[in-house]
């Protein structure tokens, strides 16, 4: 079934930004609002630097992917050596976020400023995944996606994560292979 994505956008502890998507995602409080993702250890069992960046930093942003941002999005699930900011290797727009000092996906119609609410690591192994639980602080939701006090999902336009390079809409399925760098 597919998955959405969260491009989880954040900064080390030095302020070098740093942009990546993951597929385990989705909301796991309304009240309080915590959105959650997990990001696997690497192959060799060390942590992708969105792990690092938040446990230093305690702040990320989680972006919704349309349409329009898959080829970039794309791009950043290359694993990128540390320090290498993905939103110019990818060529995607940063903005200021407004409560976090992560910044946002410019394009993304929809963004998730959040603060680390809690990491459950699921263990050591590779593969292994590490839960990570944020309390959303604010919310951007591109004027045009919003109509009538709700989000009109054909203009949201969101893709998600079927299984291997696999994608979906809500209208079609297309495949992306991962770039190797």
């Amino acid at each position: 079934m597919p998955r959405p994505i969260a491009w989880v956008s954040t900064l080390d502890a030095s302020g070098n930004m740093n942009l990546a998507p993951f597929s385990f995602f989705t909301v796991a409080s309304v009240n309080p609002p915590i959105l959650c993702f997990s990001p696997l250890l690497l192959e060799n069992s060390k942590e992708k630097d969105t792990l690092v960046n938040i446990k230093q930093t305690g702040e990320f942003v989680v972006n919704v992917v349309s349409r329009g941002l898959a080829q970039k999005m794309n791009q950043t699930s290359a694993h990128y050596p540390p320090g290498v900011n993905e939103f110019v290797a990818a060529e995607v727009a940063a903005q200021q976020s407004t409560v976090v000092k992560p910044p946002r996906v410019a394009d993304s119609p929809t963004s998730f400023e959040c603060k680390l609410h809690q990491i459950i690591s699921l263990g050591s192994e590779p593969r292994a995944g590490n839960l990570i639980l944020g309390k959303i602080c604010n919310i951007h939701i591109h004027p045009e996606i919003f109509r009538n006090g709700k989000l009109d999902s054909e203009s949201l336009d969101t893709i998600g994560r079927l299984w291997g390079d696999m994608y979906s809409t809500i209208r079609d399925c297309f495949e992306m292979k991962r770039p190797e760098i």
